[in-house]
């Protein structure tokens, strides 16, 4: 985990969410991480786990079809943001897997997604319509250690794009971007933390009566 490509802050806000759980027991926990992984890697759901109200995550191919499998590098995430679509590219912003790393071993195991604005690939034109410029990336982390889980998001260098963009959209990816830098990037991604580490009701249940 101390070698995971998180890119350096040098422009712009960052931002860092972390959520996690302890287990009682280091079987507990490798078995709930299988738990947490399925949940992490099945991003057509993660508006299920961070709240209807949030914005929705779908993998897509470079055709804009829908994957139903892990991530990929060079898979493609398409992002609607509610109440505030993008007008430039029907709606969503997109952004690309450009790495994947997962580690695994008994004391640790840990899986990384890094994601970064890109072009809308079904459409010609190939200027980035992303709230955030091409300089931004987040960074998506899921970790045990012994009996500690983790998630984690963060983000890196972000910028509101206004330079590659019309008057209209230049105006929208401010306010997303500056919305996002202020509060709105924590706010979703804590609730994406909170829900991919949520244990089952009844994991509560039974650590209630303990």
């Amino acid at each position: 985990m101390e070698n995971l490509p998180i890119p350096a802050q040098t422009t712009g806000a960052s931002c860092d969410v972390t959520s996690s759980v302890q287990m009682d027991s280091l079987e507990e926990a490798q078995a709930f991480f299988q738990t947490v992984r399925q949940r992490f890697v099945d991003i057509n759901s993660w508006k299920l786990h961070a709240g209807e109200e949030k914005a929705s995550f779908s993998l897509r191919e470079p055709s804009g079809d829908l994957l139903l499998r892990e991530p990929k590098v060079g898979d493609y995430i398409r992002i609607q943001i509610p109440g505030l679509n993008n007008p430039g590219t029907d709606g969503y912003d997109w952004v690309q897997i450009e790495e994947v790393k997962e580690e695994d071993n008994l004391q640790e195991q840990c899986l990384y997604i890094r994601v970064r604005p890109c072009p809308d690939p079904t459409a010609p034109d190939t200027s980035v319509k992303h709230f955030y410029c091409p300089e931004a990336t987040s960074n998506f982390l899921i970790v045990r250690q012994g009996k500690e889980i983790r998630a984690e998001v963060h983000g890196r260098n972000e910028l509101p794009n206004t330079q590659e963009v019309g008057g209209l959209e230049k105006i929208r990816n401010f306010l997303v971007a500056i919305g996002g830098i202020l509060a709105g990037s924590k706010f979703q991604w804590k609730s994406l933390t909170e829900g991919l580490i949520e244990l089952p009701k009844e994991t509560l249940k039974d650590k209630n009566k303990r």
